[in-house]
């Protein structure tokens, strides 16, 4: 997928969570304030809003009964959910024929559709119903399936730490390539841009794949990374991976294009650095609080130029020789 498209993706799910704020918060005048600053600050924002207010239009001249009644009890009831919302949304994408590139994909409006989510810059500490704690990084989402006989939870994108809170029934955490079954624990999970990771700080946790018998049991100090297709191999658990719980990001010897991944998930828009320095290796510690600023001693540490091609859409390059 290009630049071009993933920046547009993002744009258009910045315009969705305005429209979820709004519709929310109908007299809130500072919300209305930001927004029409959003609105300002790039003509992309602009035909992202454009675009969901056609889609509004679309639901409200829909023809057949079914698609009013989803009108009616989505869209435009005074308590919406969040879900049913995107719920909508996806499907007028999909009645559409796909034209829509924002929602051609649902995979993409995933994150969007979870039980508890975080947005770019913001993290979240909450307590589950049985006591176990859970602490969300920033741009992350999970959904949760409790019952009678289990405990099941469900990493969509991002990064949580977990504190299982003891009870009889089994607790199971499910990613895209894998299921981890804790075992009194306390244990962190990253999984972002087809790459997962597990560390084990307290306890231990079984890594279960295909067969549902455990791979192998990941113990106290010790964490693994992990894909569809790779398992790496053991390696200590570093807690410096948690420091975005401080609003920091501690990097030791990493590489160029990890810092950026990283730093997108605390800036609205889109970062990345040209692949010819992407292995750049980097140590320091940084505010995820002060983006720009952390760009600004990036260049000029490693002797690079950022190019912004528009304010949100900014690019580490290598300096150009004169």
């Amino acid at each position: 997928m290009s630049d071009a498209i993933q920046l547009e993706q993002k744009i258009g799910l910045e315009a969705i969570e305005w429209y979820l704020a709004l519709s929310e918060q109908t007299d809130d005048k500072l919300l209305y304030q930001q927004w029409q600053s959003w609105l300002a600050a790039d003509p992309q924002h602009q035909l992202a809003w454009s675009r969901i207010e056609q889609v509004n239009h679309g639901l409200n001249t829909l023809p057949t009964p079914l698609s009013r009644a989803i009108t009616e009890k989505t869209l435009f009831k005074t308590d919406k959910s969040r879900r049913h919302v995107l719920r909508s949304l996806v499907g007028i994408a999909v009645m559409s024929g796909g034209s829509w590139v924002y929602f051609k994909n649902e995979t993409f409006l995933l994150p969007l559709l979870a039980d508890y989510r975080t947005g770019i810059g913001e993290t979240r500490s909450l307590t589950l119903s049985d006591g176990t704690q859970v602490d969300m990084n920033a741009n992350s989402a999970f959904s949760i399936a409790y019952s009678e006989n289990q405990r099941h939870l469900t990493l969509i994108s991002g990064d949580i730490m977990i504190t299982t809170a003891k009870d009889t029934r089994p607790f199971l955490l499910k990613t895209d390539w894998a299921d981890l079954k804790p075992v009194g624990t306390r244990f962190y999970v990253r999984q972002r841009d087809n790459t997962a990771l597990l560390a084990v700080y307290e306890g231990a946790v079984d890594f279960i794949r295909g067969n549902h018998l455990p791979l192998l049991r990941v113990k106290a100090g010790q964490q693994i990374s992990f894909n569809a297709i790779e398992l790496g191999s053991v390696m200590s658990a570093q807690e410096s991976m948690l420091a975005w719980q401080q609003y920091m990001l501690v990097a030791d010897n990493m590489p160029l294009a990890e810092i950026v991944a990283q730093l997108q998930n605390y800036h609205h828009g889109w970062l990345r650095c040209d692949p010819s320095i992407a292995d750049h290796r980097v140590s320091g510690t940084y505010p995820l609080n002060n983006i720009d600023q952390v760009l600004k001693a990036l260049a000029a540490t490693l002797q690079l130029e950022l190019v912004y091609r528009t304010r949100y859409w900014i690019t580490l390059k290598p300096q150009q020789k004169i």
